[in-house]
């Protein structure tokens, strides 16, 4: 089975890509839901975030992963977010892999994983073929806050906004997803559906992964 590996950073709509290969018959594996899945309650991996971190990393009373806050809290503290991704992304590896095989047992002569940090995980020995989404850094925020990004930011939008500048500037720049990418697909101009339907008509696009 010929395996896309679709990445790219937080809001540029590789999420979005993703859906729409989907909708052509492109079996996905979405590396957010095996990341809820390897931290879910009573998981190894959560409990060794806890003896990691501490126990308010959990929500009360139901002693789920607070992801949110942990979000927060990491993109404030690289070394933190280091050792995050050191706990979770060999058991998130492991069950992307293993789905991948069981799509390719299934028949499927293409099938893709969609990750954020596709590198960082260590999944390009898994992928055949290296598609990178992107849109600038103005257009990401806009999409994440869903608010305009020129000053004056209101008061109410601030915290929210430096949240996610702060994701923004702790993932790779898009000048290093694009030196790794076969296929580079912009969603600035028309967004990430339009986007891939501007690349199919320039390029085969189906469930073979043409």
């Amino acid at each position: 089975m010929r395996v896309i590996g679709l990445t790219g950073g937080a809001g540029a709509g590789k999420t979005t890509v993703a859906c729409q290969l989907q909708r052509r018959g492109v079996p996905i594996v979405f590396a957010d839901e095996v990341g809820r899945h390897v931290v879910a309650k009573g998981s190894p991996v959560l409990r060794a975030l806890v003896a990691t971190f501490g126990s308010g990393v959990l929500t009360t009373p139901d002693g789920h992963l607070d992801r949110v806050k942990v979000g927060h809290w990491v993109f404030q503290h690289p070394l933190a977010l280091r050792r995050l991704n050191q706990l979770t992304h060999p058991a998130m590896r492991c069950i992307i892999e293993k789905r991948l095989r069981q799509l390719a047992g299934r028949g499927y002569p293409c099938g893709g994983v969609e990750a954020a940090v596709l590198f960082e995980m260590g999944l390009l020995r898994s992928v055949d073929e290296v598609w990178v989404v992107i849109a600038s850094e103005r257009e990401r925020l806009r999409r994440l806050v869903r608010q305009p990004v020129e000053p004056p930011y209101p008061v109410r939008f601030a915290p929210r906004w430096q949240n996610m500048w702060r994701r923004l500037r702790s993932q790779l720049p898009s000048s290093a997803f694009i030196r790794r990418a076969h296929r580079v697909i912009v969603t600035d101009r028309y967004g990430a559906a339009e986007a891939l339907r501007a690349h199919a008509g320039r390029q085969e696009v189906s469930s073979s992964c043409a």
